[in-house]
């Protein structure tokens, strides 16, 4: 089987081991020769292409790719016309490719701050955030059957959520975690992979949802970090983003249900 992954940040390279240890060809994009360097020492195929700058990589092979991921973040400093100039290049790249399947890592970011319950539907499209809402749109100009996963907040490995905070004021103790493993990331990216899943907009995240300040307790206790120097409660959203469609539709299980138990 034949994988691309554009844009192979932390949560491509785990994806990326994963695969290449059940056997699969992989090919992937990162921004810096550097990094590049470090994906051929795993055996990876990689390349260098900046969509901030590029939009095409002369070398890579005409080969059909059963499944491309798409890993190029938009982040909170981005301005609105760099992601638009991002994701018309990126666009522009996937026109010169052949592939049979697209999954594309989204944000929960997507949905705005608010207290309830948030399934895919909840919003209708000029209530999401504007720049993560083009992002998803471009693709789905050249991708109409894109698999857009919206991811929650990453962590396993080494992204513990206590070491972010240890000595500090934490401001967020009292908001709802709507987090996600990376290890339940890669065990859904390999069912829709299996399954040829087309079409499908899913929030990926796990499906309980405690407050911050307790998974902060839970991993300084199991990892040896301090604890924040305090809390405040002027932020008590409550805003718990649903995975029950992906549940329901792939039959998925995840191996951690919480965050307590990253």
């Amino acid at each position: 089987m034949n994988v691309l992954i554009v844009g192979c940040g932390w949560v491509g390279t785990y994806v990326a081991s994963r695969l290449l240890s059940k056997g699969y060809k992989l090919w992937v994009t990162c921004r810096t020769p550097e990094k590049a360097a470090k994906l051929k020492e795993m055996g990876l195929r990689s390349y260098v292409i900046d969509f901030d700058r590029d939009a095409a990589i002369n070398d890579l092979p005409k080969t059909t790719f059963d499944t491309i991921i798409i890993s190029v973040p938009i982040t909170r400093k981005d301005a609105i016309e760099t992601v638009s100039s991002r994701f018309k290049r990126l666009t522009l790249f996937l026109k010169e490719l052949s592939f049979r399947q697209v999954l594309y890592f989204g944000s929960i970011g997507i949905y705005p701050k608010v207290d309830g319950l948030i399934t895919e539907g909840t919003f209708a499209a000029e209530e999401l955030d504007e720049k993560l809402w083009l992002g998803e749109s471009r693709l789905r100009t050249v991708c109409p059957d894109i698999n857009v996963f919206r991811l929650g907040g990453l962590f396993g490995q080494e992204r513990i959520f206590a070491k972010y905070f240890a000595g500090k004021v934490c401001e967020i103790g009292f908001q709802t975690a709507n987090f996600v493993h990376v290890e339940d990331v890669c065990r859904i990216i390999s069912i829709t992979m299996e399954r040829e899943v087309r079409g499908a907009t899913y929030n990926v995240v796990c499906p309980e949802h405690p407050l911050k300040k307790d998974v902060i307790a839970v991993s300084a206790a199991k990892y040896g970090y301090g604890l924040p120097s305090s809390f405040t409660d002027s932020d008590q959203t409550a805003k718990i983003v649903s995975s029950n469609l992906l549940v329901a539709e792939l039959g998925y299980s995840f191996v951690y249900r919480s965050p307590l138990q990253f």
